[in-house]
């Protein structure tokens, strides 16, 4: 998981610069850019750009990154936080990224985590994380999931 963090730090740190509105845009552009060529999706950085005529207008593109987000919110959740599935290894990775007290270094180790434990593709992954950063991070890992458990939509 450290390599797949390496490789996800300088696609977060660019992210961490855009706003939920605009990181919920970046979601469904690369969701939909990754419908028309999977290669996109391997990448936590990948080169998609706006198209129309392939993707629709901007605000759909956003709805649509909202509620895929919405949708793999809860599954992310179970992974990070419940201490009831087998994924210690990883997740003890990620509270040692929460011990550095940096965005960019717990978006990347979170990316890593929803790679390699969700299958997300790394060009999702990466936004994903940087939402779920930029919604919930707190210094300490328990407050992490604490503010987030209030948060999840109900199910």
């Amino acid at each position: 998981m450290a390599d797949l963090t390496k490789q996800a730090e300088p696609a977060v740190q660019k992210l961490l610069k855009s706003d939920e509105k605009q990181l919920y845009e970046k979601l469904g552009m690369r969701a939909k850019a990754i419908a028309q060529d999977p290669t996109k999706g391997s990448s936590f950085e990948p080169q998609v750009t706006y198209d129309k005529a392939q993707m629709g207008l901007k605000e759909d593109v956003m709805e649509f990154g909202q509620r895929l987000f919405n949708r793999l919110e809860l599954e992310a959740y179970k992974l990070i936080c419940d201490s009831e599935t087998e994924d210690t290894r990883d997740r003890n990775d990620l509270i040692k990224a929460f011990s550095t007290n940096d965005e960019a270094t717990i978006a990347a180790a979170l990316s890593a985590l929803l790679v390699t434990n969700l299958g997300l593709a790394p060009a999702i992954a990466a936004v994903v994380a940087v939402i779920l950063v930029k919604r919930f991070f707190r210094p300490v890992y328990e407050e992490f999931c604490q503010t987030w458990k209030k948060n999840l939509p109900a199910v």
